[in-house]
């Protein structure tokens, strides 16, 4: 891979990140009156969660870039709003299932509402070929990053 093709690569997605959170990452910052007000790194958990339907806490730690100690408390503080349950494996008993109870999917949905509202307003102007380019790229970027995954070069743990 030619180094200067890399270096344009790593520049644009520095550049990128904040632009993305300036832009489209501040909806989920908002204060949309869905009590609990839950914190940046519960929310993220619970969308894992639901996208999911249940997973072990490790791999939750790492969706979210979360060390042992921090995670279990914020799994605790999920607990506590009835928000998620853990559950113990079958087949395994020291594995742990972590997966949403009824209250944690209405949260989820009322937040996903919120946000979906907010990101149409914010792209409500832009140009459908402009929307349609970006999907194609996000998906393309997408595959990128999943055959680099699979290939166990990358050494984020």
């Amino acid at each position: 891979m030619e180094k200067t093709m890399l270096k344009e690569l790593f520049n644009s997605l520095f550049e990128f990140m904040p632009l993305y959170h300036q832009t489209i990452g501040c909806i989920y910052h908002k204060d949309y009156g869905i009590e609990p007000n839950l914190n940046k790194s519960q929310q993220k958990a619970l969308f894992i969660i639901k996208k999911k339907g249940r997973i072990i806490p490790s791999s939750l730690g790492k969706a979210i870039d979360m060390q042992k100690g921090s995670l279990t408390t914020l799994i605790d503080s999920l607990v506590e709003y009835g928000f998620v349950k853990r559950e113990g494996d079958s087949e395994d008993r020291r594995k742990q299932w972590i997966f949403l109870t009824s209250q944690g999917e209405e949260y989820i949905s009322k937040l996903m509402s919120s946000f979906q509202k907010e990101f149409e307003r914010i792209f409500e102007k832009a140009d459908s070929q402009d929307i349609l380019k970006m999907i194609e790229s996000i998906e393309f970027v997408k595959e990128v990053l999943k055959n680099i995954k699979e290939t166990g070069v990358i050494t984020c743990k």
